[in-house]
């Protein structure tokens, strides 16, 4: 009977060790773990700050005027949305598969969690789903897990745990899921639900439909294994998972379901990249200019003149900051397919077919073959792939200068990226091996109009073949405001990095000469001013000269007769311009130039009259607003303001203006340059002849049509090495450059390389787009006359013809 007492004592104890050990005591543990986890016993976790605001990297975002993103900046492609953004798919879909007692739960589902320990214990894992729940997943998202050991991972988990509690009773339920979209990386560089709506979708998150939320919710288990890119089916049996979810927990029906999963999966993929989408060259300037702003030292305090409340900089990377531009979606668009229209379609086969007969294809047949080979050299020095094999530039990350330093690992030399995010490693090349490598045929994709092309080219020939294309520049600017409407840099940034509208300056030949000619008008000349049709000798001395110099005319031949200067203008004649210059002097003419709003360098030089300075078509657009604004310059510019992410003004832009000359002046100066795209009457002559810019009046031109004014200029630079045109409409104006890299690289014949050929087709293809677009309110209509009676007659063909723009009549002038 104490046997059998001792026993039954025995069976009880062994009973009551066992739910000690079993239950109590890990109760006591896990009671511990989570009450030392939320003391902090096992390392810090975050403040209530730092859950207010949770630091993560946001994209700052560049907005067009007419509210459209331009582009983004960032480390990661992050937007954050409220819960009102998000589409009322998403929420449901999310909470039916992630997380079904999302409202019932603080931050833990104790449910879940003893469904994961069943199945740990009974060896069913894969069948039992998973225990985190939505505000366990966000904490993990908000303080990422580094590399950890075993051990550390599960104290991370507790961890987790604590911060989820502490989301819920920081946060409401629609901010918990909200910030959970908003935090999740949804690969190919979508990161957060704005991202991933316009990556895959090219739609705001409010506008997604069933399938397409449930597809983004299906990617929230694995973006790697189910990213519609790369496995499309496996995606969508995963988003048809998720709507089986959705129907287990009454969002939908049998019947929707059966209709829902037969759809494909819809993806409408958007490249999210720098270089990728409209304006890649303007938005690398502004990057730039960015980075300046940022940079800016208060001279008083000493310190970052623009900063965030804990006193650091702004980093456009990370910061989520708003970019508002002045630049036009639309017109920007237009300025573009203007560009790939003319140089895609005609001009460039134009040129290559003009290069086929070039025995130093594409050089110029005046440069010697020692030019040639030292052209070639300076360009491979410029290339990314000599930068990196001499050290200068990261292979990897493309990082320059400090960043790449050389080391020695077991005797091999390497050049190292010291950036903390690369740290790529690449073997140094031998100096002696460079040249072989350029020379040595590789395969590799080049640019063409028609598309990329793969092909096998040694990194020197392709060098040669890129010098064979024409460059462009663009710029369109509201004259009245400054602000800067269209910027297309270059024909295709990928592979012609360097932009044309504000980094590189050409000679602006015939261009130029308005600047004269308002010298002379704002001293009281009329249009109708007649002066000699002669060559103008400048002695040698005379303004520094080391000899005598007579500019001629495109045909030296017809001299001997007076024009007019509005003639001369529209004709682009070199006597006339001589003749003011000459009668001015170049300090005068440069001081206009200036004031204008000319700040490269200028030499007061008689050589001004065919325009030898340097000058960006940014600057030359700003100067021929004057004109257009009545006189007042108005400094151009693209950015309207910078807010952070939470809204507040950073910095405000507003130009600088000043009132250069009359409005008089700056009127004659308009009808002067109208002469330029309509027929002139020459006395001496006795008919009309057409301005340089003539063709755009004609109906045959599919660039041309144009009946209203137009105020313009062409420009030819010597040898055909570049082309302008800049016109003007009240309340726009709109310049074009065209050229090769090199000058030495250029159409053999002026009737193919002269402005009213390479860049005035640009314009008008851009304008005629921009004025049937009735939504930007671009007329062609007359300039404004001045209220107060003209000092000076501006009609001179009072009693000649009328201009009719039917015939057929086009110049071949070198301006």
């Amino acid at each position: 009977m104490k046997e059998k007492e001792n026993k039954k004592n025995k069976g009880i104890l062994f009973w009551i060790i066992l739910f000690w050990c079993v239950v109590i005591i890990p109760m006591g543990l896990f009671t511990m773990l989570i009450y030392g986890t939320a003391h902090e016993w096992f390392g810090e976790l975050p403040s209530f700050e730092e859950l207010e605001n949770p630091k993560s990297n946001l994209a700052s975002e560049v907005y067009t005027s007419d509210g459209k993103v331009l582009g983004k900046y960032f480390y990661q492609n992050r937007t954050n949305v409220q819960y009102e953004e998000l589409s009322e798919f998403l929420p449901v879909a999310l909470i039916a598969t992630e997380d079904e007692r999302y409202n019932e739960h603080s931050g833990i589902d104790f449910r879940s969690l003893g469904r994961v320990f069943i199945g740990l214990v009974t060896g069913q894992t894969g069948s039992t789903g998973g225990g985190s729940t939505v505000s366990q997943q966000l904490a993990k998202n908000l303080f990422p897990r580094k590399d950890l050991t075993k051990f550390q991972l599960v104290m991370r988990k507790f961890k987790e745990w604590v911060i989820a509690v502490r989301l819920e009773r920081q946060y409401t339920k629609e901010e918990i899921v909200a910030m959970y979209f908003n935090t999740f990386d949804f690969v190919n560089n979508a990161v957060g639900i704005k991202s991933a709506a316009t990556v895959y979708f090219n739609k705001t998150p409010q506008e997604l439909n069933i399938t397409e939320s449930a597809m983004l919710v299906g990617m929230l288990k694995n973006p790697a294994l189910f990213n519609p890119l790369r496995f499309y089916d496996t995606t969508l049996h995963r988003r048809n998972v998720v709507l089986t979810q959705m129907i287990r927990n009454g969002a939908i029906d049998k019947i929707a379901y059966d209709t829902l999963k037969t759809k494909p999966l819809g993806v409408d993929f958007q490249r999210v990249d720098h270089k990728e989408g409209i304006a890649p060259y303007f938005r690398e300037i502004l990057r730039s200019d960015l980075k300046k702003i940022f940079s800016e030292i208060d001279s008083t305090t000493g310190e970052l003149k623009y900063r965030k409340a804990n006193g650091k900089g702004y980093d456009i990377y990370k910061d989520g900051l708003k970019i508002y531009t002045t630049i036009n979606y639309e017109m920007q668009s237009y300025a573009e397919w203007a560009m790939t229209k003319y140089l895609g379609e005609k001009l460039q086969a134009d040129f290559f077919k003009d290069l086929q007969r070039k025995k130093k294809n594409p050089f110029d047949w005046r440069v010697t073959d020692e030019e040639v080979d030292q052209i070639m050299k300076s360009a491979m020095r410029r290339t990314d792939r000599y930068n990196v094999m001499v050290g200068v530039q990261c292979a990897n990350c493309g990082r320059r200068g400090k960043y790449v330093e050389e080391i020695t690992e077991n005797g091999v030399n390497y050049f190292e990226c010291q950036a903390d995010d690369c740290h790529h490693k690449r073997r140094v090349t031998p100096k002696d091996s460079i040249d072989i490598i350029f020379n040595t045929p590789v395969p590799m994709t080049v640019f063409s109009w028609k598309g990329e092309i793969d092909t096998v080219l040694s990194p020197m020939d392709s060098i040669r073949y890129y010098k064979s294309f024409l460059q462009s520049g663009l710029m369109s600017m509201d004259p009245n405001t400054g602000h800067i409407k269209a910027w297309v840099g270059g024909i295709n940034s990928k592979y012609f990095a360097f932009d044309h509208v504000a980094q590189s300056k050409r000679q602006v030949g015939s261009t130029f000469k308005p600047f004269m000619y308002a010298v002379a008008i704002d001293e009281g000349y009329s249009p109708c001013y007649e002066v000699p049709n002669v060559a103008v000798t400048f002695k040698r001395g005379e303004f520094g000269l080391l000899k005598d110099w007579s500019p001629q005319n495109s045909d030296p031949k017809d001299v001997g007769y007076n024009v007019t200067l509005k003639y001369g203008l529209a004709n682009s004649m070199n006597t006339v311009s001589s003749f003011l210059m000459k009668k001015f002097g170049p300090d005068r003419v440069v001081k206009m130039a200036r004031n204008l709003g000319i700040k490269s360098h200028l030499d007061p030089v008689p050589s001004l009259v065919l325009g030898v300075a340097d000058l960006s078509v940014y600057e030359m657009v700003g100067a021929f607003g004057t004109f257009a604004n009545k006189g007042i310059y108005t400094e151009p510019i693209y950015i309207t303001r910078i807010e952070d992410k939470d809204g507040n003004v950073i910095k405000e832009f507003i130009p600088e203006t000043k009132e250069v000359i009359s409005e008089e002046t700056a009127y004659t100066m308009v009808n002067l340059m109208e002469g330029v795209t309509s027929y002139n009457y020459n006395k001496a002559k006795g008919k009309k002849t057409a301005g340089t810019g003539i063709r755009l009046r004609f109906q045959s031109h599919e660039y041309g049509g144009f009946t209203g004014p137009i105020a313009g200029k062409t420009g030819t630079t010597q040898n055909n090495s570049d082309g302008w045109f800049i016109g003007m409409m009240p309340n726009l104006v709109t310049g074009v450059w065209v050229g090769a890299e090199d000058r030495s690289v250029r159409f053999s014949r002026t009737g193919d390389g002269q402005g009213a050929n390479s860049a005035l087709p640009i314009w008008g293809y851009y304008m005629k787009k921009v004025i049937s677009d009735s939504t930007l309110k671009v007329k062609n209509i007359a300039f404004e006359k001045p209220e107060h009676q003209l000092r000076i007659e501006l009609d001179c063909d009072k009693t000649q013809e009328d201009n009719n723009f039917n015939d057929n009549e086009e110049p071949n002038f070198g301006g």
